[in-house]
């Protein structure tokens, strides 16, 4: 395959977006990320904010909100240098993202559950969703190395992450998949799988964020919290001119598909009104979630194409809470795995030379020496006046789960 830096220069512009512009909520994020002196904190604060409020996956927004989402962003410079660069690049996120993420603790590092590898640049964000942009996402998934798989539901791609108990000596290993999100999605029946500034793969643990609620933050009903959340999130998905992309599946006379998973839910009647009566064990769906670069993203229509609504993926909630399943022990429980395996694969923490901590908001230089530019100082004015509209985005306490 040829260089990412060529496939680059081959995008084409997509016509369509010429007269449907992006939403509010994106533009708002491209003014920031895109402007010629914004920091990489402030756009990094920016895609934080947009995935609190603009964004299905609650999850994500749970993650988001506590900033325990680990970035590597691509801009234009990157993308047009060399493959080794970028691979480099997201190898040394990819390997912070797992140091910081191994065991966290407040005189230590601050967990990501997480992983989100963002190609962000104008010419990306107003591609084409053709074949041109969808080699150009393969081309860049390969740069990151994620195992790859043949499934039933057809190529999945799958990462990792550790987690140790603070109590013992012992150590998990959560798998997880791939997922992917354009700009392009942004008004197109795909939706929720729209991103600002370009395309992004994501990886995010719901077992790592489930053990490390139980074991570090000492919170209880995790199964039924995740697999309320789980629900919650398909019940979110974005409502189009099409339709929803996903959508929950209704009890059959009270029944789930797998009739002997009982219902994780202590008392069912207390549930939100959107999960009362709806299949815990199944849901449906125009995609499949497990997918990440998917055929349905590039057909030029922004409806559903009927190859789309003739059919419907039945796909699986039951994995989160059936102990019986395999998938189960590898995504929510965990595997055990020995230290030293966990040591070979991102290193001995007495050896990190550097690791990720706990936010700490900027403070201002006051020495006039260490002032910045007058063209740095108006740029970081009209950046930091973009980001303080956002701000309201950000979830309220009462807000997370």
């Amino acid at each position: 395959m040829q260089p990412l830096r060529t496939l680059y220069r081959k995008l084409t512009e997509d016509e369509w977006r010429k007269t449907h512009p992006f939403s509010d909520n994106i533009s708002k994020v491209h003014d920031i990320v895109f402007h010629p002196y914004r920091t990489d904190g402030q756009r990094e604060e920016a895609y934080l904010l947009w995935m609190q409020r603009n964004q299905p996956c609650l999850f994500g927004r749970i993650a988001a909100a506590s900033r325990r989402i680990h970035f590597c962003i691509l801009d234009e410079e990157d993308i047009l240098s060399s493959d080794a660069h970028i691979a480099d690049k997201i190898e040394q996120e990819r390997l912070e993202w797992k140091r910081r993420s191994l065991h966290p603790h407040e005189s230590f590092s601050h967990p990501a559950h997480g992983f989100v590898v963002l190609a962000t640049s104008p010419r990306l964000a107003m591609a084409a969703p053709d074949q041109n942009l969808r080699t150009f996402s393969e081309k860049l998934l390969s740069l990151w190395k994620v195992s790859e798989k043949k499934e039933a539901q057809g190529k999945v791609h799958s990462e990792w992450l550790y987690l140790r108990n603070p109590k013992k000596k012992e150590y998990l290993r959560f798998q997880f998949s791939v997922d992917f999100f354009m700009a392009q999605g942004d008004g197109r029946w795909w939706q929720d799988h729209r991103v600002p500034g370009g395309i992004a793969f994501t990886a995010n643990s719901v077992g790592h964020m489930k053990r490390y609620r139980e074991w570090y933050e000492n919170m209880k009903k995790q199964t039924e919290w995740i697999a309320q959340t789980a629900m919650l999130t398909i019940a979110a998905a974005q409502e189009t001119a099409s339709g929803k992309a996903t959508w929950l599946r209704p009890l059959v006379d009270g029944k789930p598909v797998v009739r002997d998973l009982k219902c994780p839910f202590a008392k069912p009647e207390s549930l939100r009104k959107e999960l009362q009566g709806m299949d815990w064990t199944r849901y449906a769906g125009h995609l499949h979630t497990d997918h990440s670069i998917r055929d349905e993203f590039f057909w030029a229509d922004a409806d559903k194409h009927p190859d789309v609504t003739r059919s419907e993926y039945i796909q699986d909630f039951g994995y989160l809470i059936d102990t019986r399943e395999r998938d189960h022990h590898l995504f929510v429980h965990g595997q055990n795995v020995a230290e030293r395996e966990v040591f070979g694969d991102i290193g001995n923490p007495v050896d990190y030379v550097r690791i990720t901590t706990r936010y700490k908001k900027r403070v201002v230089p006051t020495d006039k020496e260490e002032a910045p530019s007058s063209a740095e100082a108006l740029g970081a004015s009209e950046v930091e006046k973009k980001l303080k509209e956002i701000r309201s985005w950000k979830l309220k306490p009462a807000e997370l789960m």
